[in-house]
């Protein structure tokens, strides 16, 4: 509660400063015409800009402020071909008429500047130079430090809090939502706006016509540089046998684009996340489709919260080819081609207590992993979006190949294992909708997919003999699964645009069609290869098919914005498996009704808030029978009927932004209570961990509260903000045949600024901490389950410094702080120094970079969860050392 009282103080202060007050006019001409396009600043009395506007057509303007800003004001009115006109704002008045008087310019001396912020309608651009550094390379050096824009270490883009849906280059999505090759590529410098659209519709068709609440960013491509291809070719070598280099070529005017990277590495840097689709998984959940994920694991690894680069010891390559041709008639031709290797070593050991029944179970493991993933992805679409009608084809085949061997011990037991993991992956996407003469709209999807994991997962010489074997000795376990799904998703829909409440109609047909098979073998001491006894393996059939009737409304007037809709659907469900003697077909009816309403304070602020109910019905995974072995010490089977799951939500959600004051800020609560009819039933001991789904009534509650505010003080030149929240969960644990309820607590805060010390010195700063705490609620016989809680704390320092033109000193240092009690205090110090120095006429950046300076060579991390207390070490890469070229092209 220490947490809760401060940061609901805070959300109120927040909402009490949002009461406004508004200073509007007009600026005219001596003979009494409106001036337009004037720049109209508002300052204080020690001459920080408040707010910034410009004058409409009619030489109308106005400012909106919060009633709690001091009244000491000026006005500032510049505008070329007018002298400059300043007054003082008198307190309590709030409209004046401004009369400017002309004067002659001299054209030479004259320097046109764009605002730093301009705002029309839902769009508000960035101007990208008023943001740069000099220091800067690429987009998403200057993303970082703009006002309202997160950018996280994954590389994910934020607006105001929210995650973007689309990112685009001069209007086209040439990308497919993995943005983080172009952000990461693409050089600033080329970039003369970054447009946020809110309330963001991709489909014209739909455009003003259906609910939207996304937002989206667009590049702005400078003219000059849709001219002609560009690129940059980087080389480096250093310390020890380090190597990195790229190519690539970039090409971004109105008829073709394409972003064309070739990478290699062996410094540490993960290409694979350049590959993320930040919003798949969401794509996937509206289309129903929910692929299986894997079965197997090579055990218990879990990345520690470091930049990848420190621990990842690689061998890397990648190459990605995006190309995008604008065709007559306002066809789009787009392809993407992406082949990626991925070698990388990871040494690791870790020790989790896990207190059951007034005792301690401990596992401990030392774990030294190859992983070789080899990754294929292919995507092709034809595209038409106008006024009139929305085409698009997408066809996708994926297929990777990981194979991952190591060397493990386990409570002092030595063994090997090999993992082997396959991924097929094939869909195509057709999409069409038709404004109809009356202007109703008709359209017309069809998503199919097929996907399969097969994995196989090998442990040398054989474990667990106790569980797996009778106690008696065998050489080797061998476990290998298979899920092959094809899924289809087709649907039909009719909207009604007109009225005041707009209508959608859709009936849609969704099937799904998979095939569990799984055989666990063991070699034993003669060489033979035996079934795991005490259980048969599984060959499980599964059928679902679900029709679909959504009826949905939207209704607008004024400041009130709402959509309403209830999703009706007969859902059929057949399975079997003849090896256990079960077989089961059943239809159920399920409604899940959701509501959306927002409330426009104004033009800039909203409130929104947001209910749903799912009624979810399991899959698969819930039914299989037969044991799998799933890693080297769990072993996983269900006893239960399918899971039936019933989801409650609600949301509010609270959006703030001045734009042109550069200031943004929001906050949230979302409730959400889940009830089931299974649990999942732990049976715990020393070397093996087995888990069952059991038919048992089960709920759990999530509530959560977030806040963040930014704001840029441009005439000073400091970006400063901060986000935080809170989490409380309540759910239950069947463990060892006892049901355990727990309640974990997570508070977080992360400051940020960045601030131009002098003209030649610059500091960033970034802190996050972290407050878990986990403990059991109420008291449970024989059970003695000590309160836990743990303390993170992450800041990183960053000083630039530039002794002369075209040269740049980066030292950076982060700093990482883990408490608990009756522990001793865990807490490291990484510092990095890079030099550039740029060669404008040669196009040439020289850079030095010397990474991990101390040479810290293992990592410490603690875990908490629930009755789980983990301890985890990992090798880290030590010092490096490391020169690289770069010359654009």
């Amino acid at each position: 509660m220490r947490f809760i009282v401060p940061f609901l103080s805070f959300f109120s202060i927040l909402v009490v400063h949002c009461q406004e007050l508004k200073i509007s006019g007009q600026l005219k001409t001596i003979d009494g015409k409106g001036i337009p396009y004037a720049n109209i600043t508002l300052k204080s009395a020690q001459q920080t800009i408040i707010a910034y506007t410009t004058s409409n057509i009619e030489g109308y303007f106005s400012f909106t402020l919060n009633d709690t800003t001091t009244t000491a004001h000026w006005l500032e009115v510049n505008h070329l071909g007018y002298k400059k006109f300043r007054t003082s704002v008198i307190n309590g008045k709030m409209e004046y008429l401004i009369m400017l008087e002309e004067q002659p310019i001299d054209l030479a001396e004259v320097e046109v500047k764009s605002p730093p912020i301009r705002s029309k309608n839902d769009t508000l651009s960035y101007d990208v130079e008023s943001f740069a550094k000099s220091e800067d390379r690429t987009i998403g050096d200057v993303l970082k430090r703009m006002p309202g824009i997160e950018v996280e270490e994954s590389g994910q883009i934020k607006y105001n809090g929210k995650n973007i849906s689309n990112f685009y280059i001069d209007g086209d999505d040439l990308l497919n939502d993995r943005y983080n090759i172009g952000t990461r590529a693409i050089p600033q410098d080329m970039v003369k706006d970054v447009e946020v659209l809110q309330n963001h519709q991709p489909i014209e068709v739909l455009r003003d016509k259906s609910y939207s609440d996304d937002v989206a960013i667009n590049l702005k491509i400078k003219e000059d540089a849709k001219l002609k291809l560009t690129g940059q070719i980087k080389m480096g070598g250093g310390i020890p046998n380090l190597y990195e280099a790229e190519l690539n070529s970039l090409l971004f005017n109105d008829k073709h684009k394409m972003l064309n990277v070739a990478k290699a590495n062996d410094i540490g840097v993960d290409l694979s996340r350049e590959l993320t689709a930040f919003n798949a998984e969401n794509q996937l959940q509206s289309m129903n489709n929910q692929r299986p994920s894997e079965i197997l694991s090579s055990g218990t690894v879990s990345e520690p919260n470091l930049p990848k680069e420190r621990y990842n010891f690689n061998h890397s390559a990648l190459v990605s080819a995006n190309n995008l041709t604008n065709l007559k008639n306002s066809f789009q031709l787009k392809s993407t081609i992406n082949l990626l290797y991925n070698r990388n070593d990871m040494n690791y050991n870790s020790l989790t207590n896990m207190y059951v029944n007034n005792d301690t179970i401990r596992y401990s493991e030392v774990q030294n992993i190859e992983n070789k993933p080899l990754m294929a992805d292919f995507s092709v679409s034809l595209k038409n979006n106008n006024k009139k009608y929305y085409f698009n084809n997408m066809l996708q085949v994926n297929f990777s190949n990981e194979k991952s061997v190591s060397d493990l011990q386990s409570n002092s037991f030595d063994f090997s294992q090999q993992l082997k993991t396959g991924q097929y992956d094939f869909s195509n996407k057709i999409s069409y909708l038709h404004s109809l003469k009356n202007q109703h709209i008709l359209s017309f999807n069809w998503y199919l997919n097929y996907f399969n994991k097969p994995q196989t997962l090998t442990i040398n010489p054989g474990i667990n003999d106790g569980a797996l074997n009778d106690s008696i000795p065998f050489q080797a376990v061998n476990q290998i699964t298979n899920l092959p799904t094809w899924f289809s998703n087709l649907s039909l829909s009719y909207r009604i645009p007109k009225g005041r409440i707009k209508q959608h109609y859709l009936v849609g047909l969704v099937s799904e069609w998979q095939h569990l098979t799984s055989n666990l073998e063991l070699r034993q001491a003669n060489g033979d290869w035996t079934p795991y006894g005490n259980s048969l393996d599984n060959d499980l059939y599964w059928k679902r098919h679900r029709i679909n009737i959504n009826p949905s409304f939207e209704y607008e007037k004024g400041p009130w914005e709402s959509l309403l809709s209830f999703p009706l659907s007969i859902q059929s469900i057949n399975y079997e498996d003849v090896g256990f003697k079960f077989r089961e077909n059943f239809s159920k009816w399920l409604f899940n009704p959701a509501w959306n309403l927002s409330y426009n304070l104004n033009s800039e602020d909203y409130l929104a808030v947001n209910y749903s109910y799912n009624n979810q019905i399991g899959n698969i995974s819930d039914l299989y029978r037969g044991a799998i072995l799933t890693n080297y010490r769990s072993l996983q089977s269900n006893n239960a009927s399918l899971q039936e799951r019933n989801l409650h939500n609600i949301g509010l959600r609270y959006n703030y932004q001045r734009n042109l004051q550069m200031f943004f800020m929001n906050a949230s609560i979302n409730y959400s209570k889940v009830r089931s009819n299974t649990i999942l039933s732990h049976i715990v001991s020393n070397n093996l961990f087995q888990t069952v789904l059991l038919p048992f009534s089960n709920k759990s509650h999530d509530l959560s509260i977030a806040a963040g505010i930014s704001k840029y003080l441009f005439d000073i030149d400091v970006n400063i903000g901060a986000n935080a929240s809170w989490n409380n969960t309540r759910y239950n644990q069947f463990l060892n045949n006892q049901l355990l309820p727990f309640n974990n607590l997570t508070f977080s805060f992360s400051p940020y600024f960045e601030t131009r010390l002098l003209n030649f010195l610059f500091l960033k700063y970034a802190g996050r901490g972290n407050w878990t705490t986990s403990k059991m609620i109420g008291a449970t016989a024989g059970i003695d389950f000590p309160d836990r809680q743990i303390q993170f704390f992450d800041q990183s320092l960053d000083l630039t410094f530039r002794p002369f033109e075209n040269a740049f000193f980066k030292l950076s240092g982060r700093q990482l702080l883990t408490t608990q009690k009756n522990a001793e205090n865990v807490k490291y110090l990484f510092t990095d120094l890079n030099f550039r120095y740029k060669i404008d006429k040669w196009k040439t950046d020289i850079e030095l970079d010397a990474s991990n300076l101390t040479d810290i060579r293992s990592y410490e991390l603690y875990t908490l969860s629930s009755n789980q207390f983990g301890y985890s070490q990992y090798d880290l890469r030590g010092r490096m050392l490391l020169l690289r070229l770069s010359f654009r092209i």
